[in-house]
């Protein structure tokens, strides 16, 4: 289904109900693992995602088609992971420059991670990472999101998006390289 189209059932009263539903189709697998990289529980990222799509099916009238519907739609998924995070943490604000240190903890406590030895060394990589750092290599290695989608989703420059991925992408491989030496 054409973007254009879905966004005319969507903004129609009588159809709106339909819309969504094929909205869920479309977007929610791939809605759901760029929330589950950023929270990193299975449970939190259905509960994000229940919030996203709320926040979608009340604001939908208000999109003005500036950008993509799934940039847009990326874009609430970003904020409401932020919000949960932000509550989560119970700090005013989630600081895109800190690293988390309960990555490997929360990843690995989850019940749906499985982990091979490179996997594992790659995840170790991914845990050093600042949050801005690990949200732009996952959004674009992972969710193949172009370099402008993620500077829209984000609301960073575009040119320190591309800086900050191929920086990580650089230091990956590096460590990768040296660990499988």
């Amino acid at each position: 289904m054409k973007e254009g189209d879905l966004l005319k059932l969507l903004k129609n009263p009588t159809s709106k109900n339909k819309g969504f539903k094929l909205l869920i189709d479309l977007y929610q697998e791939k809605t759901y693992w760029m929330i589950r990289k950023m929270v990193l529980s299975h449970d939190s990222a259905n509960d994000v995602l229940q919030d996203t799509y709320i926040r979608i099916f009340k604001g939908i009238d208000n999109f003005k088609e500036e950008s993509k519907l799934s940039t847009w739609i990326y874009r609430i998924a970003f904020n409401e992971s932020i919000r949960f995070l932000n509550k989560e943490s119970k700090f005013k604000k989630v600081e895109l420059d800190s690293k988390d240190v309960n990555y490997s903890r929360k990843l690995f406590a989850d019940t749906f991670f499985d982990a091979e030895n490179l996997s594992l060394k790659f995840h170790q990589i991914l845990s050093e990472l600042s949050f801005k750092e690990r949200n732009i290599f996952n959004m674009k290695y992972f969710d193949e999101l172009r370099f402008e989608e993620i500077s829209k989703i984000t609301g960073i420059n575009i040119n320190t998006v591309k800086s900050v991925y191929y920086k990580v992408e650089k230091k990956i491989k590096k460590e990768i390289n040296e660990s499988t030496l």
